[in-house]
């Protein structure tokens, strides 16, 4: 083993446990993962996040659109950003970061850093 394999080992040894996966793999569906961090705090919460999705992108098609949900629009926007605040990877930042490193020791990237 050289020296980057074992850097990166060690290296991944010691983030193990520095964070949490975002997806793991579904104890139902097989070859399917399921989002660990996604959560709502009960049907009206989820219902309000699924509208808020909706809200905005059919804002996003038509902006001139007036209708009588505008007045909630800032929830709506705290909403969506909630929900993609849970679904970005917790830690997996780490990792790959030690992934980048030791592709560049063993010469992976040559060529690609150069601009």
């Amino acid at each position: 083993m050289n020296k980057a394999e074992k850097n990166l080992i060690e290296s991944l040894k010691f983030h193990a446990r520095d964070h949490h996966p975002t997806l793991k793999p579904h104890s139902f569906f097989k070859d399917k993962y399921a989002v660990s961090l996604f959560y709502v705090d009960n049907h009206a919460d989820l219902i309000l996040s699924v509208r808020a999705i909706l809200h905005l992108a059919v804002k996003a098609i038509n902006p001139e659109m007036e209708n009588s949900c505008s007045r909630y629009e800032k929830e709506y926007i705290r909403q969506a950003l909630t929900i993609a605040n849970r679904l970005l990877p917790q830690g997996e930042e780490a990792f790959l970061d030690q992934i980048n490193t030791y592709l560049r020791e063993e010469g992976y990237r040559k060529g690609l850093d150069e601009g």
